[in-house]
């Protein structure tokens, strides 16, 4: 006994040593496919022998992006699902995936490259006293590109619908202004820009990376990553300006009838549709909410792309929560990555207007400036606004139904509305006290769920407390919590 555990006491996770010979072959458009070739270890990174049957890898692309091996695509028997590791049983019986090489069915050339840079492969090593992990070996395909300096949405105009009474029909139209990321000189720059709130770009001091504007594009997109086509459809008078269509990218510093940088017109295309739904025009909206650019470099066949750099532009006014009889809480929030607030939001008469109307007398109860809920530190530490924001409605009447909506003014004049909502207002002998419906939207869910669990760690939230309290012990603790999950899973 004394010696078994003598032994298990020097037990460690072993750490196997890096991969070797690591190599990258690209099959083009032949028939065949590309792969990565490699070497895997034989021993750990003290010399010592390890056993392969406790041995798997993964394979890696880029700034560590891990690369996963889907079952419907690879043939091994092994591979039973979509997976990110291979084990030694996996490549042991897989004509794809081997103990030193990986196909893969696709290419880097065209127009959706596998990587834009580097491919490597990571070994781990498992046993009885856990995994341990070599470096990432990769090997460098292509010279790794410069990513362009985020570009940025300045402003969006949408022209009111104008009749063409020759033919009873409309003429619509939008824009979008923006800026690429450009040094002063208006050359287009990578992301080691330094930016201009100092001298180092007057002394010649400062160095940065300069694009060769050839090589750079921008794409529109709206709301959740949707990107834009230019089609002839819309822009059928370009073709003669050497723009090819349809297109997801628009070259650096093109002009034509639409283009005329920094701007992009969109015909046929406007968010101000309820004049054309009332005289029978079936229409949507060009977009819900935001609207975007990204910026591209390609070289070599490889691309890198700037973040995609939104403007909230329509708020996203939310059903009321917290409902109770004399107030609501309209909250119109936004989380979303990279997305700006509209330009010119600040001074005088400027901000989110929030509008309540008592619907059966069309009589304006509020309106309310909110002031952005957030706010974040740019790259050299100034403070600015992001989008979204919450106001509580008070004050308001039992049993009476409330209209509302949000306005966005700007120091432009330009207003932007969201949708409208509408709330009635429980009288007090409606109110009904729905187990776990702590916010009083009729609806037990994981809103609830995270506003019980705020209020056991001592967060200062106003949640419905007889609704919290499911278990009528006159406490809300984790038991709350509990039953409340419960709840949403259809269990007693």
């Amino acid at each position: 006994m004394g010696l078994a555990v003598a032994a298990s006491a020097f037990a460690s996770v072993v750490t196997p040593a890096d991969p070797t010979n690591v190599t990258w072959y690209d099959s083009g458009s032949e028939d065949g496919y590309s792969r990565l070739n490699f070497t895997l270890p034989t021993v750990d990174v003290n010399g010592n022998v390890i056993n392969n049957e406790n041995m798997g890898y993964r394979i890696y692309t880029d700034d560590d992006q891990i690369f996963t091996f889907e079952r419907d695509v690879y043939s091994s028997d092994a591979l039973y699902q979509d997976m990110t590791s291979i084990y030694y049983y996996q490549w042991s019986g897989g004509s794809d995936i081997r103990h030193n090489v990986v196909f893969f069915y696709r290419t880097n050339q065209g127009d959706n490259p596998f990587f834009s840079w580097r491919i490597g492969i990571q070994v781990f090593y498992t046993n009885d006293d856990g995994t341990g992990e070599s470096n990432i070996v990769y090997t460098e395909v292509f010279p790794r590109l410069p990513k362009p300096l985020n570009p940025k949405v300045e402003e969006w105009v949408d022209y009111m619908p104008i009749l063409l009474p020759e033919d009873n029909t409309y003429s619509v139209s939008s824009l979008i202004g923006f800026s690429l990321g450009t040094d002063i000189m208006g050359n287009p720059v990578a992301d080691d820009y330094p930016g201009s709130d100092g001298d180092e770009l007057f002394t010649g001091e400062c160095t940065y990376t300069k694009l060769d504007p050839e090589k750079v594009t921008y794409s529109i997109y709206t709301d959740n990553d949707q990107i834009f086509v230019f089609t002839p459809e819309r822009f059928n008078r370009e073709e003669e300006y050497g723009l090819v269509l349809p297109a997801t990218e628009i070259p650096f510093g093109y002009e034509g009838f639409e283009f005329l940088v920094p701007e992009v017109h969109f015909p046929q295309l406007t968010n101000n549709i309820q004049e054309l739904l009332e005289n029978g025009f079936d229409v949507e909206p060009f977009f819900t909410w935001r609207i975007g650019i990204q910026s591209h470099y390609t070289d070599n066949g490889q691309t890198s792309s700037s973040d995609i750099c939104y403007m909230e532009i329509f708020p996203q006014l939310k059903p009321a929560a917290q409902v109770t009889t004399t107030s609501f809480l309209a909250d119109w929030s936004c989380d979303a990555e990279n997305t700006s607030i509209i330009n010119n939001f600040y001074g005088n008469g400027c901000g989110y207007f929030l509008y309540v109307i008592n619907k059966d007398t069309q009589d304006t109860v509020l309106v309310q400036n909110v002031a952005p809920a957030n706010t974040a530190l740019d790259e050299w530490g100034h403070e600015y606004a992001l989008p979204g924001a919450t106001c509580l409605v008070e004050d308001l009447t039992p049993g009476v139904t409330y209209q509302y909506y949000v306005i966005v003014k700007q120091n432009t004049g330009a207003s932007y509305q969201s949708v409208i909502q509408e709330v009635t207002l429980p009288t007090g002998e409606e109110v009904h006290y729905k187990p776990g419906d702590v916010n009083h939207d009729q609806t037990v869910d994981i809103d609830d769920v995270t506003a019980i669990i705020a209020k056991v760690l001592g967060n200062e939230i106003d949640i419905c407390t007889i609704c919290a309290d499911i278990n009528h012990d006159n406490a809300i603790d984790v038991d709350d919590v509990t039953a409340t999950i419960n709840i949403i899973l259809g269990s007693n």
